[in-house]
């Protein structure tokens, strides 16, 4: 096992005000400390600190250290729930400048649990990890039927869409749901991400998926790994 460290981001201190001092904010998303988040997020705006620095140097090195814990199983679900509100409480107040600046999300990522399945919680967890690196997200819940996804794939004109199965009796939807963007000659249009209790990177093999995440942390990865990749454009 691997023991996650902190990666303190390079060149830091060229891009903070002087005597400026990140540490308390990674220690704080670290511990889920979401009050100290959202105060020392706004003294940071307050100190003029462009949004994107107070995200890349404030808000993801402590995020991405629990997120690398939670990978290697050092901590679990609910430590990591309490380091994404804490994100989310520096979220809320730099989004809206980073949306003023014209900062584009990372892509749209598109995601549900198969029809059938009622289950959501590993599924919201990866919501809110994929909003936190930059995707907008449009969670269609659970039990979603095949045409449900390519229909919000083609209205959102979707980078990416991701199927989550918790039960064995419901992985199979997985495949025929990538059958049915086949079908519907859209499948090169979106990159496929699975993931979910029964699924292994054998099955997405199979099913002929793009990408498979065994939690979290790698869907995030992998989604930031496939929105590079080429695809065929949505028609204007």
């Amino acid at each position: 096992m691997t023991v996650p460290t902190l990666k303190i981001p390079e060149g830091w201190e060229d891009r903070a005000p002087d005597g400026w001092d990140w540490q308390p904010l990674w220690e704080a998303l670290e511990k889920g400390h979401h009050e100290f988040t959202h105060d020392f997020v706004t003294n940071a705006i307050e100190a003029d600190i462009g949004p994107k620095i107070i995200l890349d140097d404030g808000l993801f090195p402590g995020f991405n250290l629990q997120g690398d814990r939670f990978s290697e199983q050092i901590i679990f679900i609910p430590e990591m729930l309490i380091t994404a509100r804490a994100m989310k409480a520096g979220l809320v107040l730099i989004r809206p400048l980073l949306a003023a600046m014209a900062e584009k999300p990372l892509g749209v990522f598109v995601m549900g649990t198969v029809l059938g399945d009622m289950h959501d919680i590993g599924q919201n967890i990866v919501t809110i990890m994929l909003e936190n690196a930059g995707f907008e997200i449009i969670n269609l819940g659970t039990d979603v039927h095949p045409d449900t996804f390519i229909e919000k794939a083609i209205e959102h004109d979707a980078d990416l869409v991701g199927f989550s199965a918790l039960l064995s009796t419901t992985v199979y939807y997985q495949k025929v749901t990538i059958e049915e963007f086949e079908k519907a000659g859209h499948r090169d249009k979106v990159k496929i991400l699975i993931g979910g209790a029964p699924t292994t990177q054998e099955w997405a093999d199979e099913i002929g998926a793009d990408g498979w995440g065994k939690d979290a942390i790698s869907a995030v990865r992998i989604a930031r790994e496939l929105i590079d990749h080429p695809r065929q454009a949505w028609a204007a």
